[in-house]
């Protein structure tokens, strides 16, 4: 179990699921997670036989779930006085019924996010493992483009890939951006088709045990333009110069300023339209936010994404992405390839 630290007199009531995960360990499609003093399951018959079993093995208490009466009479045998529910998950419907009963309701996202941030040893294995296979998937995948493939094509032989190699899921819907299209960050997959002198942007990412990978790279088919290669290159040193430099208690804001003050000696920091990086783990986005607008400190343990970018309207996209590890003695790419250009 994971351990959370919550103010006397309280109760911290989960409904979301990979929340729910991350505490207990044990995923279960639906049911309601009480923590106080201990962790109980509420869940209902369909899954409470099977639940029950692997809940006890990890030391938390399963509860048959017949209805909201018995989340209202379990709360009212813990003699508590606030509820803690994540605001970011809970639905109104949900915050009503827990304001119904006469407690304070209090927001418990900020102690969620920054528990769930700090990885446990077996939770990095499983994220490795992602981006493990995730490379591999690059690497062999790029190997088979050919003229006059379509995006779709390539998608499809990423995440063939993927099962292969032994992940059980995509992380999400994998970007596959030929030419201009790669100037649309969150590109939709499509049927263009590929041509000559045309860059190509990957965006795609597995999963293990629902622990998630992100990985971003940009090849070129053909030859490339002094212009291409001048914006590659500043994104990369400034991918590299990022990783290079983040520390444990650095800012979030500092870190992308990191990137974004590299790009800016190129003239290019107008063009980088997105934050650095993101957390990643059971969620694809999870805190923290590498962001010019956050000022929380980096802490030692946890996982999230370095990718720069730059994106010219109607002529190219750029973007390389690392998963990365903040240790106590800085950043650990969990990838390893060396993220030179590809030229097909």
């Amino acid at each position: 179990m994971r351990k959370i630290d919550i103010p006397v007199k309280s109760a911290l009531v989960i409904t979301d699921r990979i929340t729910r995960k991350y505490l207990t360990k044990v995923d279960i499609a639906e049911g309601v997670l009480v923590v106080c003093d201990g962790m109980t399951t509420l869940t209902d018959a369909r899954y409470f036989s099977a639940a029950k079993n692997t809940l006890e093995k990890v030391g938390v208490n399963a509860v048959l779930y017949k209805g909201f009466e018995t989340l209202k009479s379990f709360l009212k045998s813990l003699n508590i006085k606030t509820l803690l529910v994540d605001y970011t998950t809970t639905t109104v419907k949900e915050y009503n019924e827990y304001f119904s009963l006469g407690y304070k309701v209090k927001d418990s996202s900020k102690i969620l996010n920054e528990s769930i941030a700090i990885k446990t040893p077996v939770e990095l294995e499983k994220i490795k493992k992602a981006c493990k296979i995730t490379q591999k998937a690059y690497h062999t995948a790029i190997k088979q483009v050919k003229l006059g493939m379509t995006e779709i094509e390539l998608k499809e032989i990423i995440e063939n890939l993927y099962f292969e190699l032994g992940a059980d899921g995509v992380a999400f819907d994998t970007i596959v951006a030929f030419g201009a299209n790669g100037a649309v960050p969150h590109h939709e997959t499509g049927q263009t088709k590929l041509s000559n002198d045309t860059p190509i942007l990957i965006d795609m990412g597995c999963t293990v045990d629902g622990f998630c990978s992100d990985l971003t790279r940009t090849a070129f088919f053909g030859t490339p333009s002094e212009r291409f290669l001048t914006c590659y290159n500043a994104v990369l040193n400034a991918n590299l110069l990022a990783e290079q430099k983040i520390s444990v208690g650095m800012s979030a804001r500092q870190a992308d300023a990191i990137a974004r003050n590299h790009l800016k000696e190129y003239k290019l920091d107008k063009y980088f339209t997105h934050s650095l990086g993101h957390g990643l783990g059971l969620n694809i986005h999870e805190y923290p936010t590498l962001s010019k607008k956050r000022g929380y400190k980096l802490k030692k343990d946890t996982v999230f994404t370095v990718e720069p970018g730059v994106y010219l309207d109607g002529e190219f996209g750029i973007r390389i992405e690392d998963s990365v590890l903040l240790t106590e003695t800085g950043v650990e790419r969990l990838f390893d390839d060396d993220k030179k250009l590809i030229i097909l």
